[in-house]
This record gives structure tokens, sequence and C-alpha cells, in this order.
């Protein structure tokens, strides 16, 4: 066999093999796992509040609001958490309030319907430590305040 017949019998088989493989490799494709990220349902997702969204005290003027801002109350004082009807609120929407321990414990629960420029919540707690109190305006987290009792 001369040298041409090879390379033209080499340049055919090449040719073969290519035409039974049009596609060419199967290249892995790039995985996109952030790709439903609005669907968070069994996740946590990100609030953000506004830091005025709800203020702590041991006093309210008669209109609802905090005379005094207090993070330190002694066992059995009284403290009021204080939610002004602004940022889109209207009279008639629905605030809970959750008061927890740092034990992890909730320690009370509250609905109230906004009737006025202020909601009030009011808590006397026992329990000396850190106290967490989660504010949510019509089932949407609004506002986290933090107090103390020594």
């Amino acid at each position: 066999m001369t040298p041409t017949l090879r390379i033209a019998g080499s340049a055919l088989l090449l040719l073969a093999l290519v035409a039974c493989n049009r596609q060419g490799p199967d290249v892995p494709k790039a995985v996109d796992d952030n790709k439903d990220v609005q669907d968070q349902s069994e996740g946590i997702q990100s609030v953000l509040v506004s830091p005025d969204a709800a203020k702590v005290g041991s006093e309210v003027d008669p209109a609802g609001e905090i005379v005094a801002e207090v993070r330190e109350f002694q066992p059995g004082q009284k403290v009021h958490i204080s939610v002004p009807t602004k940022f889109g609120r209207k009279l008639g929407d629905k605030l809970e309030i959750f008061w927890f321990h740092d034990d992890g414990r909730s320690r009370r629960e509250e609905q109230k319907s906004i009737a006025g420029p202020f909601t009030v919540f009011e808590f006397t707690p026992e329990d000396v430590g850190a106290y967490n109190v989660e504010v949510a305006a019509n089932g949407n987290p609004i506002a986290l305040v933090q107090f103390a009792v020594k």
C-alpha cells in the first residue's frame, strides 16, 4: 500500500467515526442551585425591619407613644412596646406580638387591631435575663425589640 492510500484510508476512517457521533461528547450542563431562591418555604427568610417600627419603655403617654426608651427593667416592672401606625399600616390592620425569654421559651403572645396613632402592648416579666420581642403586622414581621430584666 502506498503512503497516499494509507493517508486517504485513515482520513476516510476518521470521517466515518466523526459521522457516527454527530453531537460530539456529552458536555455536563451547568447546575444553577440558586434557581429557585424565591421558594424559601422550608428555609429561613431574611427580613428587614425599621428601627423605628416599635419602641420599648417603662411608660407611655395618653396617645400611646413611649415617653422615655428604656432597655433594662427590674423583675415585676411593666414593659411597654409601642408600635406607631405608619410605614403603610392602617386602622384595622392586625398586629401580633411574641415575647421570648433568652431560654428560648415564649412568655406571651397577643394580637390587637390598630385603632389609633400607636398600638401599645404590655407585659410584666418576672424572669431575669434577655428578652426578644417580635412584632408582626398582618402576618409579616415588622419589628424586633430587645431588652433585659436584671
